[in-house]
């Protein structure tokens, strides 16, 4: 079991082993849900979304520290350190990893999600062992979470999930930012690590 543990950890942390996939996620959180294309490669992860007409992406590339938001019709790109606030309401999956440093994660058992095997874990909080932070359902083929409820928002259906998941191919500079893409560093907010 603590293999597995570690297994979910390694492939939580990095997703440095994943196959590469494109999907769809919904993401709810403060009771807004908010719906982005995923695509998965070898060297990261990104986010399409189009909100009322604003179109935008955003890529965190594994081991860079970093989140990006890229804008297309501004043509801007946003930086942040992947453990800031902004970067956490951007991307589940950085929200979660900030609360695991220093969480305790329980394997649960196999379950499918949207025909998808996953391996179901709940990350509870190392000071209140009995305080559950996340439950998420972690895909053995793509590394890469199918589900997570996020049990820190206080609201229920707080969390994401994947659905019509199949293999992809990356494009050329698809984690990149454009060339002609004016590129803003943002700063460290107080209360961020």
């Amino acid at each position: 079991m603590k293999k597995l543990i570690l297994f979910v950890l390694a492939s939580l942390s990095g997703l440095s082993l994943s196959a590469q996939f494109t999907g769809k996620m919904n993401f709810t959180s403060m009771g807004e849900t908010r719906s982005f294309t995923v695509h998965s490669a070898d060297t990261g992860y990104r986010y399409d979304f189009d909100e009322d007409g604003q179109k935008g992406a955003v890529i965190v590339k594994n081991g860079s520290g970093e989140v990006i938001i890229l804008m297309p019709q501004q043509k801007m790109a946003m930086k942040s350190p992947s453990d800031s606030p902004m970067s956490m309401s951007n991307d589940p999956l950085k929200s979660m990893e900030y609360y695991q440093k220093s969480g305790i994660m329980k394997e649960e058992g196999k379950e499918m999600v949207n025909g998808v095997p996953c391996t179901k874990s709940t990350l509870y909080n190392a000071e209140n062992p009995s305080q559950k932070l996340f439950t998420l359902w972690v895909s053995n083929e793509y590394k890469f979470p199918m589900k997570m409820l996020n049990h820190i928002d206080g609201n229920e259906n707080s969390g994401m999930e994947m659905s019509g998941v199949e293999p992809w191919t990356p494009v050329s500079q698809f984690f990149e930012i454009p060339a002609d893409y004016q590129v803003m560093e943002m700063p460290v907010m107080p209360g961020g690590d």
